[in-house]
């Protein structure tokens, strides 16, 4: 099946060049003879040297023929191979639009818990990290942001009048949903005096909702405050639960 798909692939490949050639050559085509209609000139006419020579008209290269012309056939075919050439790439482009959704996802998370990290140290303050709503309330299924801030209320929420906010990262996936799974919790808490999530050890997951999205993972952090990267082929994210 992995050479059925490799040959289906490079026969794509290889139509959708076909389908560019010709169509780069057609609107060569055009683009010419919408050049030659803007532009074309006057001739221009010599001065004879004496009056019995005749004047000479130099014909003007850029000066529109009805041979550069198209018809309405022609942009309809051109206009078909477009068609088909989109229909064609179409799955391929989205494929690739979800799989730098993945990562870029993936970096922002990353990135985000080592500044809770090292915040929490810095500033010898608990510091928690979520995933929020539009609203900024945590839980532990939201997928708009991840927050990181300083529960000064001791709530286990995000109170914007209250609290000191770090770090917004927007995160709202296009191709996929979010899960943060550390017990019951909605939130991840550093602990200010090592800058660990003790007792607070878990992972955020990255789950695809359609089907050509195949970039599951998740990003765990442990007691000792290390995080890392684990794809599903290597650790089940258990997104299909």
């Amino acid at each position: 099946m992995a050479i059925l798909s490799k040959v289906i692939s490079s026969n794509q490949q290889a139509s959708i060049f076909i389908l560019l050639k010709l169509v780069f050559t057609k609107y060569k085509r055009v683009c010419s003879a919408l050049v030659n209609r803007v532009y074309s000139i006057r001739p221009k006419v010599t001065q004879p040297a004496s009056p019995n020579k005749k004047l000479k008209i130099h014909k003007d290269p850029y000066r529109f023929s009805s041979e550069y012309g198209f018809t309405l056939v022609e942009l309809i075919v051109t206009v078909a191979i477009l068609a088909i050439v989109a229909t064609i790439a179409a799955p391929s482009i989205v494929t690739q639009l979800a799989n730098m959704e993945a990562k870029r996802i993936r970096f922002d998370i990353k990135n985000t818990l080592a500044i809770a990290k090292a915040e929490s140290f810095i500033q010898h303050r608990n510091v928690l990290a979520c995933l929020s709503d539009t609203n900024g309330v945590c839980h532990r299924d939201s997928d708009k942001t991840l927050l990181l801030f300083i529960d000064n209320n001791d709530n286990n929420n995000f109170d914007a009048n209250i609290d000191a906010l770090l770090e917004t990262q927007s995160l709202d996936p296009k191709y996929a949903t979010l899960h943060l799974r550390a017990g019951n919790r909605s939130y991840v808490r550093f602990a200010g005096d090592s800058g660990k999530p003790r007792g607070f050890f878990g992972h955020i997951k990255y789950c695809p909702n359609v089907s050509y999205n195949q970039k599951m993972y998740q990003i765990s952090f442990n007691q000792s405050g290390i995080i890392k990267y684990k794809p599903n082929s290597i650790h089940d994210t258990g997104c299909k639960e």
